[in-house]
């Protein structure tokens, strides 16, 4: 999508969304940087920051993963009373606070090395490889055999 908005000339008009699956296995920031490089003007982190604010960390296997049920465990995302009251909005709001520094920290550490410490490398593609040929070739970006 990207690349053939740069044919057009209209890669700042229209945006583009990444979603689903980020973080799904506590990398975050990995898969946030992938998509922004392969062109996303934005991320969609979701699921995993309501996780994030349950205090369900872990990779996708080590989660309950009850979030679209209605009886989630930890509260956020039910309207149960016995279990949303499980809740205390200081540690929620502790939570999103160190979620987003971690993130940014993890941003830091990925862009830096490529010169880029203010401004996000949007469809910066060339510092992105991919260990499968056939996903190197669709995505046009370096297949690391």
């Amino acid at each position: 999508c990207y690349l053939d908005l740069v044919k057009q000339g209209r890669q700042n008009e229209l945006p583009l969304i990444a979603a689903g699956g980020m973080g799904k296995r506590g990398n975050l920031a990995a898969n946030a940087a992938a998509m922004i490089m392969l062109g996303a003007s934005a991320v969609d982190t979701g699921k995993y920051m309501m996780q994030a604010t349950a205090g369900c960390f872990g990779d996708e296997y080590n989660r309950c993963n009850l979030c679209n049920t209605g009886r989630c465990p930890r509260g956020i995302t039910t309207q149960d009373p016995s279990l949303y009251r499980r809740l205390d909005a200081d540690k929620v709001a502790e939570r999103v606070v160190e979620v987003f520094k971690s993130a940014e920290t993890e941003f830091k550490k990925i862009f830096a090395p490529m010169g880029r410490s203010t401004q996000l490398p949007i469809g910066m593609s060339d510092g992105l490889s991919v260990g499968d040929k056939a996903i190197a070739d669709r995505l046009q970006i370096d297949y690391a055999c």
